[in-house]
């Protein structure tokens, strides 16, 4: 059985205490595997599993990355720039939904329950 977690609009994202609690929460009812498995399925979907793979291969061959703190790090700008410059465009698709529709089955909002 999974538990509620209490919110109202005092409650700050930031309390080491209700991130456990949601955690936990997310946790019991497979809430985290649902995300993670939508998150994936959306990587595979928009094909950035497989360009991520050719990139950081392409990255070695080519010399561009010798270590990988190099590889890492072009990994990581091609991430947060998205298709800026030249390579493939590696942000990562959306999954807010997800997180969205399991935290909703979650959190308690006000004094609801």
């Amino acid at each position: 059985m999974s538990s509620k977690v209490q919110v109202n609009g005092s409650s700050s994202g930031q309390d080491v205490s209700l991130q456990s609690q949601i955690s936990s929460a997310l946790l019991q009812n497979g809430g985290v595997k649902r995300i993670q498995e939508t998150l994936q399925q959306r990587l595979d979907e928009e094909g950035w599993s497989q360009n991520l793979r050719e990139y950081v291969t392409r990255l070695f061959r080519s010399g561009e990355a010798t270590t990988y703190e190099d590889a890492l790090g072009k990994v990581m700008g091609r991430v947060r720039g998205g298709g800026q410059g030249e390579g493939p465009d590696l942000t990562v698709p959306g999954g807010a939904e997800a997180v969205r529709k399991e935290l909703e089955g979650v959190l308690v909002v006000g004094g609801e329950k």
